[in-house]
């Protein structure tokens, strides 16, 4: 059962009863309150969702009460600490004024390990059919809106327990924010500057309002060069949702890496010292939060969540995403009334439930160490990159940038050591890709004036014509 907590409540008398040490305790708890949002929302990027004011998901006891029940609760564990795996739900909805308020956008399950510091964000498609209790099969969108509408204030509730079923998984928490929250949020921030791997080019972005005009009308054409670039609310939004770019940035691959570089953004602006010396800032997040967050956490759990994961390194993050590629777990298809969904390839859920219930040991067992790896495109075949990126993702490296090579007339597959060259893991992902190792770096690789690879890549990888199956 969820309770309230109004931070405005006058029965709490935290302002009218301005006892010093009262008063310090409080607004402490406020300011963890806020970094823990801000990280828990810089560790999912697609994580933007509505729901209600924040002050009636955390207790209805009252700030004070909350206080004062914090006080002898600093040992007390929260759900699933014990098993050493807490799960999240992240949910991203349109909110008020959106068509379809209350139908999610996205939906990731998040597991913290305590133990390890290890992160691991799960993604899954909106469009993946399953049942849902009372409803029959519908698209797992739908289990918070149908949760709203039979029981308002309860979506979050039946949207755990559909993810929970499907996947096996116990689900703790879940959290809400929707789309103006996450543009307020980042204006209350003054902006994020955002390191734009490669160029943003999409014609068709949909405007707001406008979904019956004509084509003209109905679109707007984004386009947001590669680059460091300063973003707003607005711009930030449009960045994470964009789905129709051309080229590598048209991926569902690509979009999650831009999520990930926009939150990664966001917390950084939120943990850095203009912001937390901001009275005026801190405040105007904190109202946002108020108006456009919701969740089943409690305060003291948010505080204690925030002291278990505050050290969580980004390569300890994992990111697993379920979708229709050939290596894929899932396919698409139509139903009968000529709705597109997706199914598991499987016939049941079980294929996803060993991916979910294996992801840290597959990530602590795997045979090739984790190592940076940049993906070029030496062709061009739309989303070569992006499917290569995901299947080495699966057997554990980490894909620090895909983007075009500087010409698009390779034939064969090229796989080079940045490094150490007495390190393997160019040779292994050789292999792995039945593809050539060149122990020679290509001179235009090791320009210095003008890099054409990031700096954090240990492997290069040049996909040719050969991949094109």
């Amino acid at each position: 059962m969820r309770t309230e907590i109004d931070f405005l409540n006058e029965t709490d008398k935290l302002i009218k009863k301005p006892r010093r040490k009262t008063k310090f305790i409080s607004k402490l708890i406020i300011y963890l309150l806020i970094i823990f949002v801000i990280l828990l929302v810089s560790l999912s990027i697609d994580v933007i969702s509505s729901g209600e004011n924040l002050s009636k998901t955390l207790g209805n006891v009252g700030l004070w009460g909350q206080l004062k029940y914090l006080i002898g609760s600093s040992d007390k564990k929260i759900a699933g600490e014990d098993q050493d795996r807490i799960n999240v739900l992240l949910l991203g909805m349109g909110g008020e004024n959106h068509e379809g308020p209350y139908l999610t956008d996205t939906m990731m399950v998040a597991s913290f390990k305590p133990s390890t510091k290890q992160v691991a964000l799960i993604s899954i498609p909106r469009d993946l059919s399953v049942p849902i209790p009372g409803f029959d099969w519908r698209k797992i969108n739908h289990a918070n809106a149908l949760g709203e509408v039979n029981n308002p204030g309860q979506g979050g509730e039946l949207a755990v327990k559909v993810v929970s079923q499907i996947l096996n998984l116990p689900i703790h928490y879940y959290v809400r924010i929707d789309f103006t929250g996450f543009e307020k949020i980042i204006d209350d921030l003054g902006g994020i500057t955002v390191e734009v791997e490669n160029t943003l080019d999409d014609p068709f972005y949909p405007v707001k309002g406008k979904e019956t005009a004509t084509t003209t009308e109905r679109y707007e054409h984004l386009y947001i060069k590669e680059g460091k670039k300063h973003m707003n609310g607005e711009l930030a939004l449009k960045y994470v949702r964009s789905r129709l770019a051309r080229g590598i940035e048209g991926s569902d691959f690509a979009r999650s890496k831009r999520q990930q570089a926009v939150l990664l953004a966001v917390k950084e602006k939120g943990f850095s010292f203009s912001t937390l010396v901001n009275p005026y800032r801190i405040s105007n997040i904190m109202d946002t939060l108020s108006q456009h967050l919701a969740t089943n956490l409690k305060v003291w759990e948010i505080i204690r969540f925030f002291n278990l994961g505050k050290d969580v390194a980004e390569d300890n993050i994992f990111h697993r995403v379920f979708d229709d590629n050939p290596d894929g777990l899932l396919y698409s298809t139509f139903t009968e009334d000529g709705a597109f969904v997706l199914l598991p390839k499987a016939g049941d859920f079980s294929d996803l439930q060993y991916v979910v219930n294996n992801i840290f040991a597959s990530q602590e067992n795997a045979t090739i160490k984790p190592k940076r790896v940049e993906i070029q495109n030496g062709t061009k075949i739309t989303g070569l990159a992006s499917r290569t990126a995901e299947y080495l993702e699966s057997i554990g490296y980490k894909i620090v940038r895909i983007k075009n090579a500087p010409t698009q007339d390779y034939q064969k597959t090229v796989i080079y050591n940045l490094k150490d060259a007495s390190d393997q893991t160019a040779l292994n992902i050789a292999k792995a890709l039945t593809a050539e190792f060149s122990p020679v770096v290509p001179d235009w690789a090791k320009s210095t004036t003008t890099p054409q690879i990031s700096s954090l890549a240990d492997v290069l990888i040049i996909l040719g014509e050969d991949k094109k199956n």
